[in-house]
């Protein structure tokens, strides 16, 4: 491979310690320079001992200005504690107020108005949380430049990229000027949907010219990021991907969009092979607003379709579809490196699967380091403050690392102070130091878990990684595990866990031994499980199997019920909602 990173060292040198203080000092500097001007930071009550410590109780910040950055940064480190969501509930609320006036939210979290408000996936059962995403200059903005490169490799053939990302928007907040006019349209959708947006200029009241574009390079029209119907909008991407012989990479933000994709194009071969024969859109569910843009796209073409049609369905076949194939960068660590076989049956050994980065809706974190590891990436310093809770300390705001003293093999959860106005925020993502980059000491991470993502039944504690180390234990006796979620099973005596898996094919041969090595790999991985079930306090585990495609169909189901938008929602690892656990144990087929 091209371009390759250098080999990470386990040590700083004193002048990477030092560019890495001054630069993270620089970035605080100017975010409390330029957000102590907002109203969250006057009013919120999280920061009244930073402002006290300021000396800004009188509500000014023009007295920020005169302290240097290192003044700033030992204020800030001893006067801000930690906070999480609900602290700024109640400030971002005021979008959400009818009527929304500019006045309320105008200069809310960052000085002016927001391009967009991101807003979670609110798949692992909670709401979904509202993050406003404003504009900044390019030096706070690296960190987004360098994803979007990672996520849409550039091309030197004249080859196309299949960019498979939503446009389409929950709500749009309007707020009112002083004379009852619109002073701006704001998006509320997913990051990755906001920062399209930006990137290519697609201002939301103007969708409509928005959705009669081609972008050049992409394999689909605009008009298939405005499909909320996720089948329909991957079939979608799928025909218009299939047109293109010289496709040379499929971009997904998750490595399950991928899979589902190459399911789409697996289950539905002669009718996209047909549809790109006649060059004529089959009418499907939810793109009724948009046939007449996908149709001025969609050319016959019976040479390229009998081109298809001559390519059997053997392992990799998809490389035969397109020769040129040679990347998919597509978020692929911890829950998403389950389907990574199922990819590999498509398209072959030779087409390079890369994680892009570790980002969320409140901040990009860090960016793939190196092509070969799919669960290694570079902490990204230049656009927010990022600093590390160790997971083994109280967790209070004092125990907080900084990048230039975290130390390999530590895990850590993740705190920002970021550039969009929030203030030693948890991220709830917790990640293991891996060294760090010799060019300019930035700290390579490891995907861990989420902190809060666990199982209990009795006195065991068993996490998201010792859930995923469990299933990749026994997955050659299953034959092969898909996609899988755990959750509770108490129809017995005894409660227990019930891993609802889909199957990557046919079950293994020896899939009637998955409860029993399950049951024991569980307590070879977690002390306290193995003491709860040797007491009678937890049962050896159930495994029920779906039908193929479900995780793929609980995907659309929940873009269709929730709001959400296609190719971004998550399947929690541990399943505690009702209805949805309903709706998957609905879909088993048999139990082991």
């Amino acid at each position: 491979m091209d371009d390759l990173p250098p080999t990470p060292i386990t040590s700083l040198t004193p002048e990477l310690v030092q560019q890495l203080r001054e630069q993270a000092l620089d970035v605080l500097s100017y975010l409390v320079k330029t957000n102590s001007a907002t109203t969250y930071f006057k009013e919120s009550d999280v920061l009244p001992q930073f402002r006290a410590a300021l000396h800004l109780t009188d509500g000014s910040h023009k007295g920020v200005r005169d302290y240097s950055a290192k003044e700033l940064f030992e204020i800030y480190h001893n006067n801000v504690g930690l906070s999480v969501y609900k602290d700024y509930l109640p400030t971002i609320a005021r979008f959400f107020e009818h009527p929304c006036n500019k006045s309320s939210v105008e200069n809310l979290m960052v000085p002016g108005l927001p391009v967009f408000i991101a807003h979670s996936s609110g798949t692992s059962g909670g709401a979904a949380k509202y993050f406003p995403k404003y504009r900044h200059p390019e030096h706070m903005s690296r960190a987004t430049a360098e994803t979007v490169r990672h996520a849409i490799p550039q091309s030197s053939n004249a080859g196309k990229n299949c960019i498979i990302f939503s446009l389409a928007c929950r709500q749009v907040v309007t707020p009112l000027d002083e004379d009852g006019d619109i002073a701006k349209h704001i998006p509320v959708c997913l990051l990755t949907s906001g920062l399209g947006r930006m990137e290519n200029n697609m201002l939301v009241e103007e969708d409509a010219f928005s959705a009669t574009l081609k972008i050049p390079n992409y394999s689909s029209p605009v008009a298939v990021s405005f499909i909320s119907n996720y089948k329909s909008f991957l079939f979608m991407h799928a025909l218009f991907a299939l047109v293109e012989p010289k496709l040379e990479t499929i971009s997904t933000v998750f490595t399950t969009s991928c899979r589902d994709l190459c399911r789409t194009i697996d289950d539905h071969w002669e009718n996209l092979v047909h549809c790109i024969e006649t060059g004529v859109i089959p009418d499907i569910e939810g793109i009724e607003h948009v046939k007449d843009n996908l149709q001025r796209f969609l050319q016959s073409s019976p040479d390229r379709a009998e081109e298809l049609r001559r390519i059997g369905k053997l392992p990799g076949w998809l490389k035969r579809v397109w020769p040129q194939l040679r990347a998919i960068p597509a978020n692929a660590s911890g829950p998403f490196s389950t389907v990574i076989p199922e990819i590999r049956h498509y398209i072959g050994p030779d087409v390079s699967i890369e994680s892009v980065a570790i980002a969320s809706s409140e901040a990009y974190l860090a960016i793939a380091y190196d092509p070969r590891d799919l669960n290694l990436y570079k902490v990204v310093g230049s656009d927010d403050v990022i600093e590390f809770l160790p997971v083994d300390e109280p967790e209070e705001s004092k125990y907080l690392a900084q990048s230039w003293n975290v130390e390999s093999g530590r895990k850590y959860e993740v705190v920002l102070t970021t550039r969009d106005g929030f203030w030693r925020y948890r991220l709830g993502d917790v990640v293991e130091i891996a060294g760090f980059d010799p060019r300019d000491g930035q700290p390579l991470i490891r995907y861990v878990e989420r902190r809060s993502m666990h199982i209990r039944l009795a006195n065991e504690v068993t996490t998201e990684t010792q859930l995923r180390d469990v299933v990749g234990a026994t997955s050659n006796l299953f034959g092969g595990v898909s996609e899988f979620c755990v959750t509770a099973d108490y129809r017995q005596a005894v409660a227990r866990y019930a891993f609802l898996v889909e199957l990557q094919g046919d079950p293994g041969a020896n899939i009637s031994a998955v409860p029993a090595a399950l049951h024991g790999q569980l307590q070879k991985h977690n002390e306290n499980y193995l003491k709860d079930s040797r007491v009678g306090k937890i049962g050896v585990p159930c495994v029920r199997v779906v039908r193929p495609g479900t995780f793929g169909d609980f995907r659309e189901w929940k873009v269709r019920t929730k709001g959400g938008a296609s190719g971004q929602v998550k399947v929690p690892i541990v399943m505690w909602g009702e209805t949805d656990r309903a709706w998957l144990e609905a879909r088993v087929v048999y139990e082991v």
